[in-house]
């Protein structure tokens, strides 16, 4: 027989979801008990470590369901344009960073011009700044871009491709291009300082798992092995990894991929005006944004990812291709059967503008809607981005999770990291409180989208509870003395100080063995 699995026991700690002091006992990677502090000393015999925890507020750990790991490093390591006020302030950001960087291609995130009063940023802005170096400057969605001319010069066909908007903008193809060269350029050795430096930041953020979502056109797929590299040499959140790309069922059995999903595309994004819309945009009257695929194209890969096993799911923002998707969703139903499909347990990446009618097809199916509740703190509001791109009366209709919840179509929750910062609570509470003024979630409704849901988008059903048997996967939080605790929490107090991943530390600011 096998040596008993390590037990350690948390004491003297605050549940998210019961009153009076608790502890929890993990044996290996599973919780063996929950219950009051005072019951804790039978299970504190034999135990390798005794934590005390006085007042921390203990949650299941949290579960990021969309992010791009590589960017997010890259973004964590480089220029932050993030908050930029104006064109003016994000060029002076950017002529400090190249000063003090020595890297072959300077990597800026986050700008976002939709309020700049002074223009958008042109490549001829970008070359006056850096002179001869390569630079690309991804806008705040990640769906277009500034590039130097160095850069232009380096990428095959890129003055050629669609999207190519000149003088250094990109968009749609052109920036597919340059993203692609960028990650098949950039050494193994740098993606894994990136990676890893995205996955540390998660953990540190009560992060216990997030799922990758790898396109073509984002990273390599060697980027998987990297992550396992990672994983085997340190503790660190899970990662299930998502490919965005049709007909791979070759290369996701290699990898073991959990699914052809996440950014597979059926439109772009707001910001950047390439959502797909049925009416224009509002200042933009000439555009209806871009579709990618058509509903054959959504159907053929629903019906070709049911049967090999994988899961399927696709990019969708704008109500334009919200139609598009269930269309396709509907006849791939009409081919296998509504049980066939529910069994899959497919999903959808953002799904900002859906119907009444979308949501009761996606219940129906058991389709999980992947959300970033971060982009209508960020985005919403009566003057926010929405507003200004779709108008007010549309971008009042905009993430419906209350409307999602109530139809039964699961949610999970996301950062979609580097567009949104590794913020859980943050999300819990834009959830709650959504900025165009209509029904928010509960705080259970959110939190479960955030942990059990995250869960489950990846077919894992035994996770993200506090209860004897389910996966130890846990997260601490220091919160305020003499408050509520979840109230300190989702209003943005809470400090994450220990993230535990299967039982095993990922990240830890305390010394507290009793």
């Amino acid at each position: 027989m096998g040596e008993a699995p390590e037990r350690v026991l948390y004491r003297g700690v605050r549940f998210v979801d019961r009153d009076g002091v608790g502890a929890l006992a993990v044996e290996g990677d599973r919780i063996a008990w929950v219950g009051a502090d005072t019951d804790a000393d039978r299970w504190a015999d034999g135990a390798a470590h005794v934590h005390a925890l006085p007042g921390v507020l203990l949650t299941p750990g949290f579960v990021d369901a969309h992010v791009h790991l590589g960017m997010t490093g890259q973004a964590l390591r480089g220029l932050d344009l993030s908050g930029a006020r104006s064109r003016v302030e994000a060029l002076e950001r950017l002529d400090s960073h190249v000063a003090a960087s020595a890297d072959a291609v300077v990597h800026g995130q986050g700008w976002d011009d939709t309020d700049w009063a002074d223009g958008s940023l042109t490549g001829t802005d970008v070359d006056r700044a850096v002179g001869g170096r390569a630079v690309y400057l991804a806008r705040v969605d990640g769906h277009s871009g500034v590039v130097s001319a160095t850069l232009v010069d380096q990428v095959a066909g890129l003055r050629d491709a669609d999207g190519w908007l000149g003088d250094g903008r990109v968009e749609r193809q052109a920036h597919h291009l340059v993203r692609r060269h960028l990650a098949t350029t950039t050494g193994s050795a740098h993606r894994e300082v990136t990676i890893g430096t995205a996955l540390r930041s998660a953990a540190a953020a009560g992060i216990v798992s997030v799922h990758e979502n790898a396109a073509p056109d984002i990273s390599p797929l060697d980027d998987v092995e990297i992550v396992r590299g990672l994983r085997e040499a340190e503790v660190l959140p899970e990662v299930v990894t998502y490919w965005g790309a049709r007909d791979a069922y070759d290369e996701a059995r290699a990898y073991g991929v959990a699914g052809l999903a996440g950014d597979l595309n059926i439109d772009g994004s707001l910001g950047s005006r390439t959502a797909a819309l049925h009416a224009p945009y509002d200042d933009r009257t000439s555009s209806t944004g871009h579709l990618y695929l058509d509903a054959d194209d959504v159907a053929a890969h629903v019906v070709g990812c049911t049967r090999a096993g994988l899961q399927a799911g696709f990019h969708v923002i704008g109500d334009r291709a919200s139609t598009v998707f269930v269309e396709g969703l509907r006849s791939a139903r009409d081919v296998l059967g509504t049980d066939t499909i529910r069994a899959a347990r497919h999903r959808v990446e953002h799904l900002e503008m859906p119907s009444g009618a979308d949501l009761e097809l996606l219940a129906q199916l058991g389709v999980t809607a992947s959300v970033q509740p971060a982009f209508d703190a960020a985005w919403g509001g009566r003057e926010g981005m929405y507003a200004t791109r779709v108008g007010r009366a549309r971008a009042r209709g905009m993430n419906p999770f209350a409307a999602m919840n109530t139809i039964g179509v699961p949610l999970a929750f996301g950062s979609d990291a580097p567009v949104t910062a590794f913020s859980p609570w943050g999300a819990i509470e834009a959830a709650m409180r959504p900025r165009s003024g209509g029904t928010g979630l509960s705080l259970v409704q959110a939190l479960h989208a955030h942990t059990v849901g995250g869960w489950r988008a990846a077919r894992v059903d035994d996770a993200g509870m506090l209860e004897p048997g389910a996966a130890a996967h846990l997260a601490f939080w220091d919160v305020p003395e003499g408050g509520d605790g979840i109230g300190a929490a989702v209003g943005g107090h809470a400090r994450c100080v220990r993230t535990v991943v299967g039982g095993r530390t990922a990240f830890d600011t305390t010394s507290t063995d009793a």
